[in-house]
């Protein structure tokens, strides 16, 4: 190799008198370092990144051509200015130097790159050649940071320089463009592409959907329908009645990539309902899709469309099926069993659906706790019935036509959108269905048909070819995509397992701990391997990893996923997962530095106890497992402790207890959270575990989570806690409550904790600003005429005097308007989120006292009856319960944070009823003098009195429960007193409400319970 001239060429740079001086140095430098990695090293060393830098700056010069009016005249290269073409050649330098690899990402952030990139990406300010290879330098820096030993946090601070308001505006004003040139396709493929690689935190989700980032998407994908002549028969017309006329695009352009188009707007979408529908209610979309009845000319079709719902295997007819539905083939419509129902029959030990609803969140950062009132507080606003009778949009089923007409990546990516439709709701419920026959099978052959053997060179190269990178980012996305679409179903469960997907996912995940190569990344020979290790942020650092590595962890994770999806519901699949020998690549999961999987006479012996954390030096074979891959772990651990069975042989005998017991002191807050919720399985009742774990001292480490000032922490803790004083001996439950502390839990109970600290926080917020609530705009994000900026961007940006009057033309407009105000309310208001937290750990702490009290003997119940109201005070936790029974008045807040329909009063919730009676009717289940106690709480039976005619099912069983308990004749000597608890309860009505129970309720159960407490009460007249 010959010998660099770095010095003249860097004089040349540095002492240049003109930009074609400086041009001609920038050139000769791409020369020496495009494709060699060693010269890159050394010019780094020379500080060249300062140069660049410095460069960059100084020929910054202004070119702007006027506001957002101007949209869609650029895109058309033209002959660049002299410092225009400065910048260009730096800025190709710096791609080239971020395309070295990880090593160049410190010496890059070092210098201040990353901003002095993102000036140059607003395509109204600089010509297109620039914005491209500035996107290009970004892209580079990208996919360096993803192979970075901390690649998380690189790729976090990348997303945090890139997700601002400034920039994403830029990002929006590419991606809206509507120009046809190669240069402005590439530029939005790499826009889309950032957003794929970069967006993994709820905060820039949001982000991108109110600066218009998904809205433009959404554009770019009707153009591919257009494209395709598939848009709707007759949306032109629709569209003029509605103002929507002209929001229906050209067809895409050459070049466009549907493939990212998609993925960028199911990151965006994933895990929100209200993102969801803004893509459902993007001006694009509705235009192209207007929901409409429609018949098709061919008379066959229609018939046999008619022969199906005349034998009852249809009913589409009634939810007037699209022009869309009829590029679907004909699926006969079974009624799926219903999950609910199943639920309410046979509820596990201490089951509750808010716990279900605390997914494990591997890419958002944080568990929400939102969901926990979809399901409860918030459905009568959110699932009322006018939501109810809005039709199915028809970009629904026009996905599912995509997933089986088209292959590869795309086919992964529409099921991805289709999937978060369908999860947050908007589909018919008749689509369960044809996900199970049309879209599950499909993806279980994608992955099979691109899990292919890769050979050594390639596990140990650099580079990876196109078609071997297009198999990996399958099969990185495909389970994922496949786990979230299964989740909550019992149907398409069973249509995944019927179709292999269990044996497939779990060859990956066997696959993903294959041993890797011990060496780094390659690196070029040097003579001078120590040169520059006291230059500072000149220094190139570590070399990162191999691609096989990057691709083996996402790989890992996304199976991780798909595990735990498909064994939610059915011990069936339970037993054939753990028939496939995965538990020990599962445990080895939950290890930040896992080693080999061990397997038959290889299985460790169960630890006892231990310090939970360890240090632990990491296995080059084998890699470190990502928070991401240990939180998918904790959620696998979590639902296969749910079988009694896997609890007591495959569980115990690969010594889950201990992995998951360290995990409980993890530095970050959410691996804590997913152990916590893998845990509340292991110490039940019926699992070997629970003593190992309470000699390592758990009862002392969930207690200190429970006093955690993050809800979710507290949460699950409460759960864990709820499920290891049940069925124990009395000296192991008082020394619970003593750990939590009496006043702590009364705090927890009966407090609003998050309720009373936001109210606090603004109250605080408001005096500091001295600004008075009716100054307050009802959305903080607005334009200067009431706008708001995250709604249809679209149709305001280009045309804002002319936006006002068509929304109020348009029907549809104002029906989506409203429907989105509300979902965002539901969504994003802090108010609600911090009740939403209060009561599901409310309705934890109430189980806890429950099972405190509760079974296994009399004696140990009447000792712990006392012992509970020695510690908490017996009348007040007599008011405290009857406080939950009450209807409670809301702080209230500015109307930024509400809307006229919210109200002003918080109704209980089923579950803490449920609760709230359950440890009355254990204080009940105890000796006579409870029971007399009970008795005497004239207030608190009244309260119950009134939830005789609750919805809720099991409220209903429990009090049936609860008055058989309290006429209960223990012997003779308990006779007088017994009438006399009879006697009071007949006069508070309560024979009344049993006889309407057992003479009409629709539960044959409660029927039968509600007609023995009728006979005790009568018998003891």
């Amino acid at each position: 190799m010959a010998r660099i001239q770095s010095p003249p060429i860097l004089s040349r740079m540095r002492g240049a008198r003109s930009y074609a001086d400086q041009v001609a140095a920038l050139r000769a430098l791409k020369d020496e370092i495009v494709g060699h990695v060693q010269n890159k090293d050394k010019w780094v060393e020379l500080n060249i990144l300062e140069s660049l830098i410095k460069i960059l700056q100084s020929s910054y010069s202004s070119s702007r051509l006027g506001g957002k009016e101007v949209r869609g005249q650029f895109g058309q290269p033209r002959s660049l200015a002299d410092e225009e073409e400065v910048r260009l050649q730096a800025l190709q330098l710096l791609a080239s130097l971020a395309n070295g690899g990880p090593s160049f990402l410190g010496p890059i952030h070092a210098v201040g790159a990353i901003p002095a990139i993102l000036s140059n990406i607003f395509p109204l300010e600089h010509p297109p050649q620039l914005v491209l290879t500035a996107l290009r330098a970004l892209s580079n820096i990208a996919d360096a940071a993803s192979l970075a030993l901390n690649s998380d946090d690189a790729l976090r601070s990348l997303a945090d320089n890139l997700f601002v308001s400034r920039y994403l505006d830029a990002l929006y004003t590419i991606l809206s463009s509507d120009s046809t040139a190669v240069l402005v396709q590439e530029q939005k493929s790499l826009v889309a592409s950032l957003v794929i690689r970069l967006c993994r935190e709820g905060h820039h989700q949001n982000a991108l959907a109110n600066a218009g980032v998904l809205d433009a998407l959404a554009t770019m994908l009707a153009e591919f329908v257009v494209l395709r002549g598939e848009v709707v028969p007759g949306a032109e017309i629709i569209g003029e009645a509605d103002g929507l006329a002209d929001m229906i695009p050209n067809p895409a352009p050459r070049g466009a990539n549907l493939a990212l188009v998609l993925e960028a707007i199911s990151t965006i979408i994933a895990d929100s309902r209200f993102r969801a529908c803004m893509l459902l209610c993007s001006p694009a979309i509705m235009a192209i899709f207007p929901s409409t009845e429609f018949s098709p000319p061919a008379k066959d079709t229609r018939t046999a469309w008619n022969a199906l719902e005349m034998s009852g295997l249809s009913n589409l007819r009634a939810k007037n099926p699209s022009a869309v539905d009829y590029l679907l083939p004909i699926v006969p419509v079974t009624q799926p069993r219903s999950l609910s129902s199943q639920l309410a029959q046979f509820p596990p030990l201490g089951f509750s659906l808010s716990r279900e609803s605390l997914a494990p969140t591997g890419q958002t950062g944080a568990t929400r706790f939102s969901g926990w009132t979809s399901t409860r507080l918030d459905s009568a606003s959110l699932n009322g019935d006018a939501e109810a009778d809005d039709p199915e949009s028809p970009l629904i089923p026009w996905l599912i036509h995509l997933v089986r007409s088209t292959s590869g990546l795309e086919r992964a990516m529409a099921a991805s959108v289709v999937a978060s439709l369908f999860k947050a709701g908007f589909a018919n419920p008749e689509r369960e269905v044809a996900l199970g026959v049309l879209v599950v099978p499909p993806l279980c052959q994608l992955i099979k048909d691109h899990d292919n053997y890769v050979d050594p060179a390639t596990q140990n190269s650099a580079f990876v070819e196109p078609s071997m990178a297009a198999d990996w980012a399958i099969l990185e996305r495909t389970p994922a995509v496949l786990a979230r679409l299964v989740a909550d179903s019992e149907f398409l469960q069973q249509a995944a397992f019927e179709s292999g997907a269990l044996k497939m996912v779990c060859k990956l995940l066997k696959d993903s701990y294959e041993p890797m190569s011990t060496q780094p990344a390659p690196r070029p020979w040097s003579p001078n391997p120590d040169r520059g290790a006291d230059r500072g942020d000149n220094r190139v650092g570590p070399p990162g990893r191999l691609p096989i590595y990057a691709h083996k962890i996402k790989t890992r994770e996304s199976a991780l996923k798909l595990i735990a999806a498909m064994v939610t519901f059915k011990d069936e699949y339970r037993k054939a997962l753990v028939e496939q020998e995965i538990v020990p690549y599962i445990v080895e999961s939950l290890s930040p530095v896992p080693s080999k999987p061990k397997m038959g006479k290889e299985k460790p012996k169960p630890e006892r106890a231990t310090e939970p954390v360890e240090p632990a030096v990491e296995n080059p074979a084998y890699g470190s497992n990502p928070n991401s891959v240990i939180i998918a772990a904790c959620h696998v651990m979590r639902i296969l402790g749910r079988s009694v069975s896997n609890l007591r042989t495959a569980l115990e005998d690969h010594g889950v207890a201990m992995p998951v017991f360290k995990l409980l002191a993890h530095p970050d807050v959410e691996v804590q959270i997913a152990a916590c919720g893998a845990v509340c399985n292991l110490v039940t009742e019926f699992s070997p575990m629970r003593e190992a774990l309470v000699d390592a001292g758990i009862v002392k480490i969930l207690c200190e989570h429970a006093h955690s000032l993050n809800p979710g922490l507290r949460l699950n803790s409460m759960w864990a806690l709820k499920h290891l004083v049940h069925a124990v001996d009395n000296n192991l439950k008082k020394q619970c409550l003593e750990e939590l502390e009496s006043g702590w839990l009364v705090q927890l109970i009966c407090d609003d904790t998050e309720d009373e600290a936001l109210h606090a926080r603004v109250r605080m917020e408001r005096r500091m600003s001295d600004v008075d609530d009716d100054d307050e705009d009802m959305d903080a994000l607005a334009y200067e005429d009431g706008t708001r900026v995250w709604l249809w961007p679209a149709m305001y940006l280009p045309a804002p005097s002319l936006f006002a009057s068509r929304r109020s033309q348009s029907q549809r407009m104002l029906k989506a308007e409203k429907k989105l105000v509300t979902l965002r309310e539901a969504e994003f208001n802090p108010t609600r989120k911090a009740r939403n937290d209060d009561l599901a750990i409310q309705e934890q702490g109430l189980n806890f006292i429950r099972n405190l009290i509760g079974p296994p003997t009399p004696s140990s119940m009447t000792e712990m009856v006392d012992y509970v109201f020695n510690e908490l005070g017996q009348d007040r936790l007599f008011e405290i319960l009857a406080s939950k029974l009450r209807v409670k008045v809301l702080h209230p807040f500015a109307r930024r944070y509400s809307s006229g329909r919210d109200s002003r009063v918080l109704h209980p919730q089923a579950k803490v009823i449920e609760a709230v009676i359950y440890i009355l009717v254990h204080m009940a289940a105890s000796i006579p003098r409870h029971r007399q106690l009970v008795i005497a709480q004239t207030e608190l039976l009244k309260l119950l009195g009134g939830y005789f005619s609750s919805k809720d099912i099991d409220v209903r069983r429990a009090l049936c429960h609860l008055l058989n308990n309290l006429v209960w004749l223990d012997d003779s000597t308990d006779n007088l007193a017994c009438q006399q608890r009879a006697q009071e309860l007949r006069k508070l009505g309560f024979l009344a409400k049993l006889e309407g129970l057992q003479q009409a309720d629709s539960d044959l159960d409660i029927r039968e319970r509600a007609k023995a407490a009728v006979w005790q009460l009568k018998v003891n007249h």
